[in-house]
């Protein structure tokens, strides 16, 4: 039986460096006229999100192989983008395929990234409720604006957050079990200890709560 396994798990290696292809960027369109929710299923995928001023949600997934693309599946309130795994990949890390999917600026529901390992970049950001469920993967976002809530779940990756005003108007609410904190906001009625941390920015019009168990957290 071990020794099974290990011929599986060469083969396995063998099949991913003998996978040499041209770069594709595989896209995938559909309107989001009626739609309440996006939901990323990005599995160990790296995504990058961003507005865009498009009308409709474009995923666009690089790839390196011959492997599942992205399926886009629409309901009548939700737009779901979910990457089928191939196993293959996860021995291929040199040739990992990317997603990019742009959010069309007159979408005003609710965007949600659930994943395991691949890391999280959302660029530009100025609107939508933002709700993120990550494992190992980092997180990365940027706003330009912030003028909705967000929730960022994470088990050992890193969050960090950059905002474009000097004083965001947030609620901020942080909770870490061995990750370190690193706050460069001026916070009023602001409590914390080496687990958790809470204070106002601003006006503190919009929540924004980050929970890692290892993972460190910057927000400038």
């Amino acid at each position: 039986m071990k020794q099974t396994t290990i011929r599986l798990f060469l083969v396995l290696i063998m099949l991913a460096g003998c996978s040499s292809r041209e770069e594709e960027v595989v896209v995938n369109k559909e309107s989001v006229e009626n739609i309440e929710e996006i939901l990323i299923n990005f599995a160990s995928t790296d995504v990058v999100f961003s507005p865009s001023e498009t009308n409709e949600i474009e995923a666009n997934l690089t790839v390196n192989d011959d492997g599942p693309g992205a399926i886009v599946e629409k309901s009548s309130k939700q737009i779901s983008i979910k990457l089928d795994t191939d196993i293959t990949r996860l021995f291929n890390l040199s040739k990992k395929p990317t997603l990019e999917v742009k959010v069309p600026m007159q979408f005003k529901g609710k965007l949600i990234l659930d994943g395991s390992s691949g890391n999280i970049i959302g660029k530009e950001l100025i609107q939508n409720d933002i709700e993120i469920r990550s494992s190992s993967g980092n997180v990365k976002l940027h706003f330009i604006e912030l003028n909705n809530d967000v929730k960022i779940t994470t088990t050992s990756g890193k969050v960090s957050v950059d905002f474009d005003e000097e004083q965001p108007n947030l609620q901020l609410d942080i909770k870490t079990n061995s990750g370190r904190q690193s706050i460069d906001l001026t916070l009023n009625g602001n409590s914390k200890t080496k687990k958790e941390l809470q204070g106002i920015s601003g006006s503190g019009d919009h929540k924004m709560q980050i929970v890692t168990k290892s993972g460190n957290i910057d927000l400038k």
